[in-house]
């Protein structure tokens, strides 16, 4: 039998079995019409023999309910989180890194954390110290998903129904670039799943390029993005933007680390 302790990335023994179970709740919240127990297992890679016995667990506890060979997350977790703040205790944690980012890249960055099926909240927005001007706050502000960076990310999930839903079945033209056709999107969301970040250029406002990047759960589900927002006339080369994302999606890996659980490199023991 394997140990029932991990260290964490700050050297704390942490239980496994709570571990596991957390990230058999992860799986399921990730796709929300139900899953066998060997979906699962192989979501979180695990043996099959030890996800039933977290399930079984779980659902006498009223965190997971079954409907025949199906699992849902339970009843009384959903309780239990209804009056739950899910970003003020993740931007505490994140905070620090989000900024030193900013600082490393001289540009703006934001973090939006997902928010069910269709939504991203910007729940933090950092400027570099290095710039006396800050843009304004844009906490809780919207934008269309079509012609946002974080917005494509999030439709790159989604299949073409769930597209539809999600942009409210049709494209806003914005600016004279705007993405309005869904062959051009689907193009563009394309791109988007093979290269692994999204991208505008004065797709919602003129003179402004936004670049986002995906933070994913220990099943590969997208679960937050970070972004940065520049004046286009900043990027003015190829090489300057590649080097931007790339800076970029090292320091989502940062944030990453801070916010997804030791579940993720829990080797898998019977």
């Amino acid at each position: 039998m394997g140990e029932t302790t991990e260290k964490t990335s700050g050297g704390i023994s942490a239980n496994r079995s709570v571990s596991r179970a957390i990230a058999v709740l992860r799986a399921l919240a990730a796709k929300g019409n139900g899953q066998t127990v060997t979906e699962i297992a192989k979501r979180v890679q695990l043996p099959r023999a030890t996800v039933f016995r977290l399930l079984l667990t779980l659902e006498e506890e009223g965190f997971v309910d079954r409907q025949d060979t199906l699992y849902f997350l339970g009843w009384d977790l959903a309780r239990i989180a209804q009056d739950v703040d899910p970003t003020a205790g993740l931007v505490s944690r994140v905070s620090d890194v989000v900024e030193e980012v900013a600082d490393a890249m001289n540009e703006t960055v934001t973090l939006s954390v997902r928010r069910g099926k269709y939504d991203l909240d910007l729940v933090q927005q950092a400027a570099p110290r290095s710039i006396g001007v800050t843009m304004s706050d844009m906490k809780g502000m919207r934008w269309p998903l079509h012609a946002s960076a974080t917005g494509k990310l999030l439709l790159a999930e989604l299949d073409r129904d769930e597209i539809r839903v999600a942009t409210g079945n049709k494209l806003e033209k914005l600016t004279p670039v705007t993405i309005t056709t869904w062959k051009g999107l689907d193009a563009e969301l394309q791109a988007v799943r093979e290269q692994g970040w999204a991208s505008t250029v004065d797709e919602l406002e003129e003179g402004i390029i936004s670049v986002a990047v995906p933070l994913r759960g220990a099943g590969g589900d997208l679960v937050a993005s970070l972004a940065y927002i520049a004046p286009r006339h900043r990027i003015g080369t190829d090489k300057i933007e590649t080097q931007k994302i790339n800076e970029l999606l090292e320091g989502a890996q940062r944030v990453r680390q801070r916010i997804v659980s030791l579940t993720d490199t829990l080797p898998a023991t019977r």
